[in-house]
Protein backbone atom coordinates (compact mmCIF):
# COMPACT_ATOMS: atom_id res chain seq x y z
CA UNK A 1 0.00 0.00 0.00
CA UNK A 2 2.75 2.38 1.06
CA UNK A 3 4.63 1.35 -2.46
CA UNK A 4 1.13 2.25 -3.91
CA UNK A 5 0.62 5.82 -2.30
CA UNK A 6 4.71 6.40 -3.25
CA UNK A 7 3.99 5.43 -7.05
CA UNK A 8 0.80 7.73 -7.41
CA UNK A 9 2.63 10.18 -6.01
CA UNK A 10 5.60 10.36 -8.18
CA UNK A 11 3.82 9.15 -11.67
CA UNK A 12 0.41 10.64 -10.68
CA UNK A 13 -0.56 10.99 -14.36
CA UNK A 14 0.69 7.64 -15.75
CA UNK A 15 -1.37 6.83 -13.15
CA UNK A 16 -4.64 8.23 -13.82
CA UNK A 17 -3.47 6.75 -17.75
CA UNK A 18 -3.82 3.51 -16.15
CA UNK A 19 -6.79 3.73 -14.37
CA UNK A 20 -8.65 5.52 -17.83
CA UNK A 21 -7.31 2.43 -20.14
CA UNK A 22 -8.99 0.19 -17.29
CA UNK A 23 -12.33 1.49 -17.06
CA UNK A 24 -12.45 1.68 -21.15
CA UNK A 25 -11.70 -2.16 -20.85
CA UNK A 26 -14.46 -2.66 -18.85
CA UNK A 27 -16.91 -0.60 -20.48
CA UNK A 28 -15.98 -2.80 -23.48
CA UNK A 29 -16.70 -5.75 -22.06
CA UNK A 30 -20.32 -4.60 -20.72
CA UNK A 31 -21.39 -3.27 -23.93
CA UNK A 32 -20.43 -6.34 -25.21
CA UNK A 33 -22.26 -8.82 -23.09
CA UNK A 34 -25.49 -6.57 -23.73
CA UNK A 35 -25.00 -6.57 -27.46
CA UNK A 36 -24.77 -10.45 -27.30
CA UNK A 37 -28.03 -10.26 -25.04
CA UNK A 38 -29.89 -8.09 -27.46
CA UNK A 39 -28.95 -9.38 -30.34
CA UNK A 40 -28.97 -13.07 -29.76
CA UNK A 41 -25.29 -13.49 -30.76
CA UNK A 42 -24.87 -17.39 -31.56
CA UNK A 43 -29.09 -18.10 -31.33
CA UNK A 44 -30.09 -18.96 -34.78
CA UNK A 45 -33.13 -20.35 -35.87
CA UNK A 46 -34.02 -22.24 -39.22
CA UNK A 47 -37.25 -20.20 -40.94
CA UNK A 48 -40.13 -22.33 -41.43
CA UNK A 49 -42.03 -22.87 -45.03
CA UNK A 50 -45.22 -21.10 -44.30
CA UNK A 51 -46.23 -20.86 -47.96
CA UNK A 52 -49.84 -21.81 -49.45
CA UNK A 53 -50.58 -22.40 -45.53
CA UNK A 54 -53.72 -20.35 -44.05
CA UNK A 55 -52.91 -17.24 -41.76
CA UNK A 56 -53.58 -18.70 -38.81
CA UNK A 57 -51.25 -22.19 -39.69
CA UNK A 58 -48.94 -19.77 -40.91
CA UNK A 59 -48.66 -17.98 -37.00
CA UNK A 60 -48.97 -21.18 -35.37
CA UNK A 61 -46.00 -22.69 -37.46
CA UNK A 62 -43.81 -19.60 -36.63
CA UNK A 63 -44.79 -19.03 -33.32
CA UNK A 64 -43.32 -22.65 -32.74
CA UNK A 65 -40.31 -22.35 -33.86
CA UNK A 66 -39.64 -19.27 -31.42
CA UNK A 67 -39.64 -16.54 -34.08
CA UNK A 68 -42.07 -13.46 -34.85
CA UNK A 69 -44.27 -12.41 -37.60
CA UNK A 70 -46.31 -9.55 -38.95
CA UNK A 71 -48.10 -9.43 -42.44
CA UNK A 72 -46.75 -7.23 -44.96
CA UNK A 73 -49.48 -6.73 -47.47
CA UNK A 74 -52.87 -8.08 -47.62
CA UNK A 75 -54.22 -5.44 -50.36
CA UNK A 76 -53.92 -8.04 -53.62
CA UNK A 77 -55.59 -11.14 -54.57
CA UNK A 78 -53.90 -14.05 -56.76
CA UNK A 79 -55.85 -16.72 -58.26
CA UNK A 80 -53.28 -18.96 -57.85
CA UNK A 81 -53.75 -19.23 -54.25
CA UNK A 82 -56.55 -19.69 -51.74
CA UNK A 83 -57.89 -16.77 -50.09
CA UNK A 84 -56.65 -15.55 -46.82
CA UNK A 85 -52.96 -17.96 -47.49
CA UNK A 86 -49.78 -17.00 -47.18
CA UNK A 87 -48.38 -16.00 -50.89
CA UNK A 88 -44.82 -15.25 -50.19
CA UNK A 89 -42.68 -14.52 -46.82
CA UNK A 90 -39.63 -12.70 -45.91
CA UNK A 91 -37.14 -13.77 -45.17
CA UNK A 92 -37.36 -17.18 -47.61
CA UNK A 93 -37.62 -20.69 -46.18
CA UNK A 94 -34.88 -22.63 -44.20
CA UNK A 95 -32.94 -20.00 -44.09
CA UNK A 96 -31.23 -18.72 -40.82
CA UNK A 97 -31.99 -16.31 -39.04
CA UNK A 98 -31.72 -14.79 -35.02
CA UNK A 99 -34.51 -15.40 -33.07
CA UNK A 100 -35.11 -11.73 -32.71
CA UNK A 101 -36.07 -11.40 -36.56
CA UNK A 102 -39.30 -11.02 -37.62
CA UNK A 103 -40.87 -12.93 -40.59
CA UNK A 104 -42.96 -10.65 -42.96
CA UNK A 105 -45.85 -12.52 -44.61
CA UNK A 106 -47.91 -11.36 -47.75
CA UNK A 107 -51.06 -13.01 -47.36
CA UNK A 108 -53.93 -13.55 -50.08
CA UNK A 109 -57.01 -11.01 -50.12
CA UNK A 110 -60.28 -12.59 -49.43
CA UNK A 111 -61.33 -11.49 -52.70
CA UNK A 112 -60.46 -9.61 -55.95
CA UNK A 113 -60.15 -5.88 -55.74
CA UNK A 114 -62.98 -4.11 -56.77
CA UNK A 115 -62.33 -1.31 -59.17
CA UNK A 116 -64.40 1.29 -60.75
CA UNK A 117 -64.72 1.54 -64.67
CA UNK A 118 -63.36 4.51 -66.22
CA UNK A 119 -64.86 6.05 -69.54
CA UNK A 120 -64.63 3.71 -72.35
CA UNK A 121 -67.78 3.44 -74.39
CA UNK A 122 -69.05 6.75 -75.81
CA UNK A 123 -66.75 6.24 -79.33
CA UNK A 124 -64.25 9.31 -78.21
CA UNK A 125 -61.77 6.85 -76.51
CA UNK A 126 -59.05 5.31 -78.50
CA UNK A 127 -58.14 1.99 -77.90
CA UNK A 128 -54.62 2.72 -77.12
CA UNK A 129 -55.95 4.99 -74.43
CA UNK A 130 -58.53 2.46 -73.30
CA UNK A 131 -55.93 -0.25 -72.58
CA UNK A 132 -53.22 2.41 -70.73
CA UNK A 133 -56.04 3.41 -68.61
CA UNK A 134 -57.38 0.08 -67.49
CA UNK A 135 -54.43 -1.57 -66.89
CA UNK A 136 -53.30 1.28 -64.87
CA UNK A 137 -56.25 0.99 -63.05
CA UNK A 138 -55.36 -2.89 -61.92
CA UNK A 139 -56.95 -4.64 -64.56
CA UNK A 140 -54.81 -7.60 -65.69
CA UNK A 141 -57.39 -9.65 -68.01
CA UNK A 142 -58.32 -7.28 -70.93
CA UNK A 143 -58.72 -8.52 -74.52
CA UNK A 144 -59.90 -6.23 -77.59
CA UNK A 145 -62.40 -7.17 -80.47
CA UNK A 146 -61.98 -5.76 -83.77
CA UNK A 147 -65.02 -5.14 -85.94
CA UNK A 148 -66.32 -3.62 -89.11
CA UNK A 149 -66.62 0.74 -88.14
CA UNK A 150 -66.16 3.87 -89.62
CA UNK A 151 -63.29 4.90 -87.50
CA UNK A 152 -60.63 2.87 -86.82
CA UNK A 153 -58.95 2.70 -83.39
CA UNK A 154 -61.74 3.79 -81.34
CA UNK A 155 -63.85 1.70 -78.66
CA UNK A 156 -67.47 1.03 -79.88
CA UNK A 157 -68.55 -0.56 -76.75
CA UNK A 158 -67.21 -2.46 -74.00
CA UNK A 159 -68.76 -5.40 -72.02
CA UNK A 160 -67.75 -6.87 -68.75
CA UNK A 161 -67.83 -10.82 -67.75
CA UNK A 162 -70.12 -10.83 -70.92
CA UNK A 163 -72.07 -8.33 -69.85
CA UNK A 164 -72.89 -4.92 -71.03
CA UNK A 165 -71.85 -2.74 -67.67
CA UNK A 166 -72.30 1.02 -67.19
CA UNK A 167 -69.51 2.85 -67.01
CA UNK A 168 -67.71 3.94 -63.31
CA UNK A 169 -69.58 0.76 -61.79
CA UNK A 170 -67.05 -1.11 -59.80
CA UNK A 171 -66.03 -4.58 -60.73
CA UNK A 172 -63.50 -7.14 -60.34
CA UNK A 173 -60.07 -6.47 -61.10
CA UNK A 174 -59.92 -9.90 -62.26
CA UNK A 175 -62.57 -9.41 -64.55
CA UNK A 176 -62.59 -10.14 -68.17
CA UNK A 177 -63.07 -7.04 -70.00
CA UNK A 178 -63.66 -7.21 -74.28
CA UNK A 179 -63.22 -4.04 -75.74
CA UNK A 180 -64.77 -4.32 -79.49
CA UNK A 181 -62.80 -1.45 -81.56
CA UNK A 182 -63.86 0.04 -85.01
CA UNK A 183 -61.43 -1.51 -87.73
CA UNK A 184 -61.97 1.47 -89.95
CA UNK A 185 -63.24 -1.03 -92.46
CA UNK A 186 -66.56 1.27 -92.93
CA UNK A 187 -67.09 4.25 -95.74
CA UNK A 188 -69.76 6.52 -94.36
CA UNK A 189 -71.46 8.90 -96.84
CA UNK A 190 -73.56 11.67 -95.31
CA UNK A 191 -76.32 13.19 -97.40
CA UNK A 192 -75.59 16.79 -98.67
CA UNK A 193 -77.77 18.46 -96.01
CA UNK A 194 -75.36 17.13 -93.35
CA UNK A 195 -72.44 19.88 -93.54
CA UNK A 196 -69.63 19.94 -90.89
CA UNK A 197 -68.36 23.00 -89.17
CA UNK A 198 -65.72 23.33 -91.28
CA UNK A 199 -68.23 23.85 -94.41
CA UNK A 200 -70.53 25.90 -92.87
CA UNK A 201 -67.50 28.89 -92.00
CA UNK A 202 -66.54 28.43 -95.21
CA UNK A 203 -69.95 29.29 -96.55
CA UNK A 204 -70.57 32.02 -94.18
CA UNK A 205 -67.09 33.51 -94.90
CA UNK A 206 -67.73 33.98 -98.80
CA UNK A 207 -71.20 35.67 -97.69
CA UNK A 208 -68.97 38.47 -95.93
CA UNK A 209 -66.74 38.29 -98.59
CA UNK A 210 -69.44 39.69 -101.21
CA UNK A 211 -72.04 42.25 -100.80
CA UNK A 212 -75.36 40.53 -102.19
CA UNK A 213 -76.61 44.22 -102.27
CA UNK A 214 -74.34 44.97 -104.77
CA UNK A 215 -75.30 42.29 -106.72
CA UNK A 216 -77.96 42.29 -109.55
CA UNK A 217 -79.96 40.50 -111.22
CA UNK A 218 -79.60 39.65 -114.80
CA UNK A 219 -82.15 40.85 -117.17
CA UNK A 220 -82.67 39.36 -120.40
CA UNK A 221 -83.93 43.13 -121.62
CA UNK A 222 -81.02 45.14 -120.82
CA UNK A 223 -79.19 42.93 -123.95
CA UNK A 224 -77.83 45.80 -125.96
CA UNK A 225 -77.79 43.61 -128.98
CA UNK A 226 -81.02 43.81 -131.10
CA UNK A 227 -82.83 41.03 -132.64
Amino acid sequence: MKDFNQFREEHPILLNSILIALAAVAVVYIALLFIDVFTAHGEECRVPNVRNMSLEQAIATIEQAGLKWEISDSTNYDEQFKPGSVIDQDPVANSYIKSIRTIYLRVNAMEPRKIALPKLGDGSVSMRNGLANLRALGFKNVEVDSVAGPEAGLIISFTVDGKHVAEGSSVSQNARIVLTVSDGSVYVNLPDSVLSNQVIDSIEASHDFYDVDEVKPTNKTDDPVKK
